[in-house]
């Protein structure tokens, strides 16, 4: 046995069957792999979201809450799309999708930025009712003033359900083409069917966000450095199993690809002038690739 190991000879590799890891496991491979993008778009997502923070905040010392709806439904219009461009980075990296960042980036925001509009106003103007609430609980309670209890439940409840909802609500946003309401009732059934998984990803949002507010002006520094990245690598792993099994996302991502790949062999070989007849035809545009064999007309295999 030498002294010294040779690292010229090829290691065994990565068997393409190897199952996923899972847990933390899973969690520092994609930290170790993909944090570059998701960084990045953790930064973007924090830029996109500065405008309704700030208005949002015009309206809390202004001490009027119409002005902080309404300026939540304004900035939620940015901000839904940068949060579905985080959302997005995230769910190729659980799929271990290979490509430039920056590239599938872009791609994805021009892809998603109607159909995020609307899920990001509501998001928005949701979050700053939950934040004024709570908001008020406790300066009622610096006041010398007892709050009800039924109160403190409605609150909680209120935090814990929607965030739940949420938690299913935004992967389908970015991962399935269907009207705004089908994607609402859709995040109501995984959450009802998957309800510990929902609860375990509302509580890491709940804490993690609730923590960035208690520590202002520190809590600018955890948004920038963990903020949006940190909550939906691991909502998105809590949940991705669950929306795998129902709606089979990867095999349909999987199915489409292979189509555009049919498609796009079919129009290189007649730009170079290459044959095609009728079945080759019928068979590429139906997303099988290379054509089945068969036989011509006159009994010879094609």
């Amino acid at each position: 046995m030498g002294l010294f190991t040779n690292y010229t000879k090829e290691g065994p590799g990565v068997d393409k069957n190897t199952p996923r890891k899972t847990g933390v496991g899973r969690f520092f491979e994609l930290v170790g792999r993909d944090m570059n993008g998701m960084f990045l778009a953790n930064l973007l997502a924090c830029l996109g979201f500065a405008p309704v923070i700030c208005l949002v905040y015009i309206g809390f010392l202004m001490n009027s809450l119409l002005v902080m709806v309404v300026s939540a439904a304004v900035g939620g219009i940015l901000a839904g799309p940068v949060l579905a461009g985080m959302y997005d980075t995230v769910l190729r990296a659980l799929r271990d999708e290979p490509g430039y960042w920056w590239t599938t980036y872009r791609r994805a925001f021009r892809q998603n930025f109607k159909a995020s509009i609307l899920p990001g106003i509501v998001y928005c103007v949701i979050v700053t009712l939950q934040i004024f609430v709570v908001y008020f609980c406790f300066s009622m309670l610096a006041q010398g003033v007892n709050v009800d209890t039924g109160m403190w439940v409605a609150a909680v409840l209120n935090l814990v359900v929607f965030h739940m909802l949420f938690a299913y609500m935004w992967p389908q946003v970015v991962l399935l083409d269907q009207p705004f309401r089908q994607t609402l009732a859709n995040s109501v059934r995984c959450m009802l069917a998957f309800l510990p998984h929902a609860l375990a990803a509302s509580i890491i949002q709940i804490v993690f966000w609730g923590l960035v507010i208690l520590c202002m002006p520190l809590g600018i520094l955890l948004m920038i450095v963990f903020g949006f990245w940190f909550t939906c690598e691991l909502c998105c792993q809590i949940v991705s199993g669950d929306l795998e099994r129902v709606f089979h996302i990867e095999e349909q991502i999987r199915a489409k690809k292979e189509a555009e790949l049919a498609q796009a062999l079919a129009a290189e070989r007649q730009e170079g002038g290459e044959p095609q007849d009728e079945a080759q035809a019928a068979q590429a545009e139906s997303g099988v690739w290379p054509p089945r064999k068969g036989t011509t007309g006159d009994g010879t295999e094609k």
